[in-house]
């Protein structure tokens, strides 16, 4: 068998023509557990072995550390280690910087490696006293806004009209943010988001530079396009300049950091922003039973594509009501160590939550019933990522939130609090917000392989207080449909 011939073994008939196609743009919608990095690496290991790519002109972006490692490993592993360049966009973003520095002779200014240490100098200094947790929620305002090119000045309008919510009074988070980009440029330092923007100015100031640039990287390649901002978008259209050579990856149904300034327009109508796109679907699902599936795409809005299982059946989703959260948590680990065995891993289960707070009172079950467990927490997408609390590969249960357990897997799943209030979460009203909160819970369905149990609770504390819970509303479809 040909090298070529050999990177289209295992796939199926989508697959092998997701690899296979020739020119771009290429749209790539690859389902949940559709095998969509493994169709991205050869895509690239076959044009490149085809003559279609030069793998030293060739840039593969992603959004995180440990994706941007996924997709190096992958690419080593089909003899591309030393040629194709591959990361986050961040990363594709510093490298850039640091050359075009060294060629004009600048001191590189200095990457901030603690946004909070900053936000709270700025604190300080504006004779402010405000939490460690409006701090975050400051910064995380910051983050959104950068992500969509919005300055300072603009911000309370642009959050007004984008209607992005926030604890804190809009006034104060446009003046904490001057002042945080002020405290930058006193100090000489960029943070992350800064070296997307700085990158971009670059290309756009010098169209001799840009073409240059443009010449390195000839061949682009994205992963996990539902998640691109308008900033990181921008970025790519200025690293393509009139070219149209991209391959773009993912899954508008798995868009769920729109909160967080990503944008699945850019997926969703790819072949408007890029003339002549094909699109290709990919709906052989490899991961979970019809049953799950069928759960995950009922919480969905109408018309979202189903994915085939090629999995046997397995048990429908079950959906269990507790007294309250406490009894809940008490429950899920009962059904742990119901589950363990000898032949099932403590690694193949894991409990996930719509939120950080819901972490503490499962995790001090799992203690009290001595079971191991390891807490993922959030991820953001971008280079700052915290996508674990204990090494990879130990024999522990997993406690993650929706978002951070996105990109994994788990033969037994157990969902908590799948409650009005918490799934959809409260703050979510406009018909985008819904629609996002349904996605979220799609990719919490989804990350079960064989099994899959709902679990809500009748009463839950919110610090001092105990409030009754109605149950979610998703919770029907999900029974209806498996």
């Amino acid at each position: 068998m040909s090298k070529l011939g050999e990177l289209l073994e295992g796939l199926n008939e989508r697959q092998r023509a997701a690899v296979e196609t020739p020119g771009t743009p290429l749209c790539i919608r690859a389902g949940a557990g559709t095998g969509k990095t493994r169709v991205l690496t050869r895509r690239i290991a076959y044009q490149a072995g085809a003559g279609a790519i030069d793998p030293a002109r060739t840039l593969a972006l992603t959004f995180t550390r440990k994706a941007g490692h996924e997709l190096r490993h992958r690419l080593a592993s089909l003899g591309l280690q030393r040629s194709v360049d591959a990361g986050t966009f961040h990363r594709a973003a510093f490298a850039q910087l640091r050359t075009r520095w060294a060629e004009r002779g600048v001191r590189p200014p200095e990457l901030v490696q603690d946004k909070r240490r900053l936000m709270d100098r700025v604190n300080k200094q504006a004779g402010l006293r405000l939490a460690k947790t409006d701090l975050t929620d400051a910064i995380t305002e910051i983050e959104w806004a950068k992500a969509r090119r919005i300055t300072p000045d603009r911000y309370g309008e642009a959050a007004s009209r984008l209607r992005q919510w926030s604890a804190l009074d809009p006034s104060l988070i446009s003046n904490l943010y001057q002042r945080y980009e002020d405290e930058k440029t006193k100090r000489r330092v960029v943070d992350f988001d800064d070296l997307l923007i700085l990158a971009l100015r670059d290309l756009n100031d010098d169209p001799d530079y840009a073409e240059a640039r443009r010449w390195k990287y000839q061949h682009l390649f994205v992963d996990e396009f539902q998640d691109v901002n308008q900033l990181q978008f921008d970025l790519l259209r200025a690293w393509l300049g009139d070219g149209n050579d991209l391959c773009a990856v993912g899954d508008p149904n798995q868009a769920i950091y729109c909160w967080n300034g990503a944008d699945s327009d850019y997926i969703e109508r790819f072949g408007d922003w890029f003339s002549g796109a094909l699109v290709l679907d990919l709906v052989d699902n490899y991961r979970s039973t019809p049953q799950i599936l069928a759960a995950g795409r009922a919480v969905l809005s109408a018309g979202a594509a189903p994915l085939v299982s090629h999995h046997l059946d397995g048990p429908r989703p079950s959906v269990t009501t507790h007294a309250d959260d406490t009894d809940e948590a008490a429950a899920i680990a009962r059904a742990l160590r119901d589950a363990k065995g000898p032949e099932t891993a403590w690694s193949s289960m894991a409990v996930l939550a719509r939120t950080n707070a819901q972490a503490a009172k499962l995790t001090a079950a799992l203690r009290r019933a001595a079971i191991p467990h390891r807490v993922r927490i959030d991820a953001h997408r971008n280079e700052e990522d915290a996508g674990d609390s204990s090494p990879n590969g130990s024999d522990a249960v997993d406690v993650a939130t929706f978002h951070a357990a996105k990109g994994l897997e788990w033969p037994i799943v157990h969902l908590a609090g799948l409650e009005q209030g918490l799934v959809p979460i409260s703050r979510a009203r406009t018909s985008a917000e819904i629609a996002e909160e349904q996605r979220l819970l799609y990719v919490a369905i989804t990350r079960a392989e064989r099994e899959l149990h709902c679990h809500w609770a009748a009463q839950r504390a919110f610090g001092d207080r105990s409030v009754a819970r109605a149950p979610s509303p998703y919770l029907n479809s999900i029974l209806s449909a498996a």
